[in-house]
């Protein structure tokens, strides 16, 4: 062990002693004893010769320190210092739980003060993250009053946020504020987790972190703190009490809320362009935006219909895109973002959530899915529901042009079927009528082997239809142009297949 670590722990144990010696003697002045908690502070932040602060015996000794009345600035020093190794060695937290002082820190959290908040918020999510039992946080949230406190914090925030987004020339919030804010949200969403009968106990608060939503300023990128701390509150308490659902659809304007989260989902879909060297964006989505998604599909099924027919009209493909296939890099709109995401390889936490939503929002019914997203984006996810695919699905739909007729939809791709003819031309590729009787040949062998490979893997199981053409003999023997009639005739089953026309 190296002999700085040695200094280090005896000036530790040196300084904890004269506090503790203080106790009895009073020999301290307020300054003296803030002095030497702050020098305890800052080498509390690392573990490595502070044993005499990462001891039971060194967490009992501060939190006796922090919960002492009369001085609030050594307390809060000891409460910073508490912080600091409970965020460090989990073990600590259980120091802090056995000694009692969560339900003191429940109970002080009361404190309007944001540093008493920021210190106490931070105490608490550690004690409630990690404590063993969740009886335990039940028990802090009947008898100590930690929701009620939580609860009054936030609304705090909700009301400072409000007034100063108010205000002509929008005000920042104070970064010790907004802190605090974080640290009580990430409570929050722990006691989500841990509480029993969450929508009674915790619905409460959903009126005002919808407040805070939309009365925070949209960041870049926006799923940031305290954005998705919200979000991640919001999602897992369910919006099944009347209370909730009068919060979240106000009846003056049933859209008000919704719309300003799917303007967040808007501007945080984002995948990396070829030219991008960077997919922080996308990985700022794919880590973040699962609560937000969550959200939106517990909403859903509860919404009233102008809510319904907003998110209808904004994360499903409209009629319009379907001059193209769903999805088209042609496409920047947010509902081709999203098919996007829902395929792509680096959205690994939120693919499947994803797909649940643009599920959810088509009734659930696998037909509807389709047609709204085209079978090559819903079959992956309608089997893996194990969901069968209805073979209405998979036949050809009609939906409405910009005319107001009726155009018809390849239901693989999503696409009208005149569209898709264009794009093939455009593209050079020929038709069968253009093709030479070679080339239809290849073309069908192609065919051929792919469905044998599909058929091979588990993933389809159906009937080859070059197979089936050639048994229902709708396939002819193409003659060698050097072979004569008569050899045609003795070679008659060597010749090549065409296609009849």
């Amino acid at each position: 062990m190296s002999n700085t670590t040695n200094v280090k722990r005896a000036a530790v144990a040196a300084l904890m002693d004269q506090l503790r010696a203080d106790v009895t003697e009073k020999k301290l002045t307020p300054q003296e004893e803030l002095s030497i908690l702050e020098k305890l502070k800052v080498h509390g932040r690392t573990v490595s010769g502070s044993d005499a602060i990462y001891s039971s015996e060194g967490i009992v000794f501060l939190a006796e320190v922090a919960f002492r009345p009369n001085n609030p600035d050594s307390s809060r020093e000891a409460l910073r210092c508490l912080a600091n190794a409970l965020y460090l060695d989990r073990q600590t937290v259980q120091y802090f739980i056995d000694a009692g002082y969560v339900e003191k820190a429940s109970e002080a959290y009361k404190s309007e003060n944001v540093d008493d908040e920021f210190l106490l918020g931070r105490i608490l999510f550690f004690s409630t993250t990690f404590a063993k039992d969740d009886s335990l946080v039940n028990k802090w949230a009947n008898e100590h009053h930690l929701v009620e406190n939580n609860l009054a914090a936030i609304s705090r925030h909700a009301s400072a946020y409000t007034a100063a987004a108010s205000t002509a020339s929008p005000q920042a919030v104070p970064m010790m504020q907004t802190m605090a804010l974080q640290d009580t949200l990430k409570l929050l969403y722990t006691l989500t987790t841990k509480l029993s009968d969450v929508p009674t106990t915790l619905g409460p608060t959903i009126p005002h972190l919808l407040t805070l939503l939309s009365s925070l300023p949209l960041q870049s990128p926006p799923l940031q703190a305290p954005t998705h701390h919200i979000l991640d509150a919001l999602s897992n308490i369910p919006p099944t009490t009347p209370d909730s659902q009068t919060s979240y659809f106000p009846s003056s304007n049933p859209t008000l809320h919704i719309s300003k989260i799917l303007e967040i989902l808007d501007k945080s879909a984002v995948l990396p362009t070829p030219s991008s060297r960077t997919t922080s964006t996308t990985d700022d989505f794919d880590t973040h935006a699962a609560s937000l998604l969550k959200l939106l599909i517990e909403i859903y099924p509860t919404s009233p219909e102008p809510v319904k027919s907003l998110l209808h009209q904004t994360l499903l493909p409209s009629e319009k895109e379907r001059s193209s296939p769903l999805g088209s890099q042609n496409s920047t709109s947010l509902p081709a973002r999203l098919l996007r995401l829902a395929s792509s390889p680096t959205t690994t936490n939120t693919r499947i959530i994803l797909q649940t939503l643009l599920f959810v929002i088509s009734d659930e019914d696998a037909v509807k899915f389709v047609k709204n997203v085209g079978y090559g984006h819903a079959s992956g996810y309608l089997m893996m529901r194990g969901i069968p695919i209805p073979s209405e699905a998979l036949e050809e739909i009609a939906g409405d042009d910009s005319s107001g007729g009726k155009k018809r939809i390849n239901p693989v791709t999503g696409q009208y079927l005149d569209d898709e003819l264009k794009d093939i031309e455009a593209s050079g590729l020929k038709g069968l009528e253009g093709m030479t009787d070679e080339e239809k040949e290849r073309e069908a062998e192609k065919l051929f082997v792919l469905f044998e490979r599909l058929n091979k893997t588990g993933v389809i199981n159906v009937e080859n239809p070059v197979r089936t053409a050639m048994q229902e003999g709708r396939f002819e023997e193409i003659k060698s142009d050097d072979e004569d009639s008569d050899d045609d005739d003795n070679e008659a089953g060597k010749g090549k297949g065409k296609a009849k026309a």
